[in-house]
């Protein structure tokens, strides 16, 4: 409270919240998203940050906010220009061959402008608004002093105001931060480098400050500009299954995904799909993905219990828990969905109901997995306009299905395809030698038994034969399993683009299998 800026927001702030019922908390969704527009631009900021917080807010509040107008009046382009010269040392002329005064876009933190750099490249550069991240900051302090007043989450919310605003004020630090804006930027273009119609900007480093990025200009046309699309030729049905292909690869196999893909941040350019805004980013290292593709296959195949205990692997405890009274909630969903066919599924829609079962069990789920769910939610709200006949668990289930076959076949090399052949034939070996044991002791007469054999040497010699012969096949059959895993891996030394150990263990077997069957033929017992 000690300057007159934060004395008149924190009256202002009080002002609004009381004039909008927001005192006794959020009960609804219209109030908050009103509320947040009269306080203005940063407070427009953390609706939209909220809005992609399925945990904290119901589908209502998200949607809600998600209707938040960002378009504000640009800077003057004296401020614009001052800004980028004192963050690149050097005059705008010297940086650049063309530079637009007039911003393509101006939001609430930043507007963005139109240039050409000296060697020729087009390009935009994103300038953050002067003041702008020391304004912000004060507000969410001042917030911070109102938690225990004003209450920023709806009734019945597993997380509380201070916990809400701490995270808020982790996340808008991240997007005031151009330099990891960035870093994100490079990041999934590395990673989307190889998928053909996947466009994302090329950033000079050169150019970017913490208050400055300077990507390529990606023209095209919005994600969910239907029309537009059509009269250019698009097929919308491609366009859709190429669209989610790719949502899931950046999910399942980068672990690194958009977590705002909505149509402003999606755009067609020369027939590829192009990304922009990296400023938010989801995150699942090896291990939450583990957990998370667990949680998947628990619902492609209805397995309640495995949904219940993936669900307490994920989600972090914030009291209490009861397991049985979980179970009995997961399943009352598991119920609604039992007569229809999975293809029908609302994925996000059951994942967000199970989201409320959690908050109201005091389970609370990672950042990154409620970035996931919005940002699944959007996916599947842009497949629905370019192709209603589509559904996410269309692409999904043979998706999941094969990436979660290929984890567990990923992981395979050479040292330990070979260990795991070696350690089947000893087995095998080991099994053949006790079996062998136990006739000798039979011929020997030192098994405990009261069975009198006759003519014991001629049948134990048959039965030692009989056994060698199904240990001899177990063995071939070992050989082949374990060269059809290796070259389903692909692993090791390639002859032909086909794994060396597969092949090997297939000659192997195929040599030792037509010894077997010559040894039978000739005893004359075939």
């Amino acid at each position: 409270m000690k300057t007159n800026y934060t004395k008149k927001r924190l009256r202002e702030i009080v002002s609004v919240s009381v004039k909008h019922g927001l005192k006794g908390g959020i009960n609804n969704p219209s109030q908050l998203r009103e509320a947040l527009e009269e306080l203005g631009p940063t407070f427009i900021k953390i609706g939209q940050i909220l809005s992609t917080r399925p945990d904290i807010l119901s589908k209502e509040y998200i949607l809600e906010l998600q209707r938040l107008q960002d378009d504000v009046k640009p800077e003057k382009f004296e401020m614009v220009k001052n800004a980028i010269e004192s963050e690149l040392n050097n005059s705008l002329e010297e940086n650049f061959a063309i530079f637009e005064e007039e911003p393509i876009a101006s939001a609430s933190l930043s507007q963005v402008h139109y240039a050409e750099l000296k060697t020729g490249e087009k390009v935009v550069v994103k300038v953050q608004r002067p003041n702008a991240k020391k304004m912000m900051m004060a507000d969410i302090d001042i917030l911070k002093k109102l938690a225990p007043f004003i209450n920023l989450t709806p009734t019945g919310s597993a997380m509380d105001a201070k916990e809400v605003i701490e995270e808020l004020a982790a996340a808008t630090k991240k997007e005031l931060d151009f330099i990891n804006e960035a870093k994100n930027t490079k990041c999934f273009r590395e990673k989307n480098k190889d998928v053909k119609f996947i466009l994302c900007p090329k950033i000079y480093e050169d150019y970017c400050t913490e208050k400055i990025i300077v990507m390529d200009y990606i023209e095209g046309i919005k994600i969910d500009n239907i029309d537009k699309l059509k009269e250019e030729g698009y097929d919308l049905k491609d366009l859709a299954t190429k669209l989610t292909y790719n949502y899931f690869k950046q999910i399942f196999e980068d672990g690194f995904f958009h977590a705002d893909p909505h149509p402003g941040n999606i755009f067609l350019c020369g027939r590829k799909i192009g990304y922009i805004d990296f400023g938010l980013m989801g995150v699942l290292d090896d291990n939450l993905r583990k957990k998370f593709n667990d949680f998947l296959e628990a619902v492609a195949n209805r397995d309640v219990n495995l949904m219940t205990k993936s669900v307490m692997k994920i989600g972090q405890k914030r009291g209490p828990v009861d397991r049985s009274r979980l179970y009995e909630d997961i399943e009352i969903i598991y119920d609604q969905y039992i007569e229809e066919s999975i293809q029908d599924f609302d994925l996000p829609q059951i994942i967000e109901e199970i989201f409320k079962v959690c908050k109201d069990n005091n389970i609370y789920m990672p950042k990154d997995i409620t970035l996931l769910v919005k940002g699944l939610m959007t996916i599947q709200g842009l497949i629905a306009k370019l192709d209603s006949e589509i559904n996410i668990m269309d692409i999904a289930l043979p998706y999941v299905k094969e990436h979660i076959t290929n984890e567990k076949l990923k992981d395979l090399n050479s040292i330990e395809t070979l260990r795991s052949l070696y350690e089947i034939i000893k087995s095998n070996l080991i099994l053949s030698s006790k079996i062998i044991e136990l006739i000798e002791q039979i011929k020997a007469g030192n098994l405990r038994t009261q069975i009198e054999f006759k003519e014991s040497e001629e049948a134990s010699n048959e039965l030692n034969k009989m056994v060698n012969r199904l240990i001899f096949g177990m063995i071939v059959a070992g050989l082949v399993v374990s060269s059809s895993i290796v070259i389903n891996a692909n692993v090791g030394l390639k002859i032909y683009g086909i794994s060396a150990f597969g092949l090997i263990g297939y000659l192997g077997a195929a040599i030792a299998g037509f010894w077997l069957l010559i040894s039978i033929i000739k005893s004359g017992k075939l």
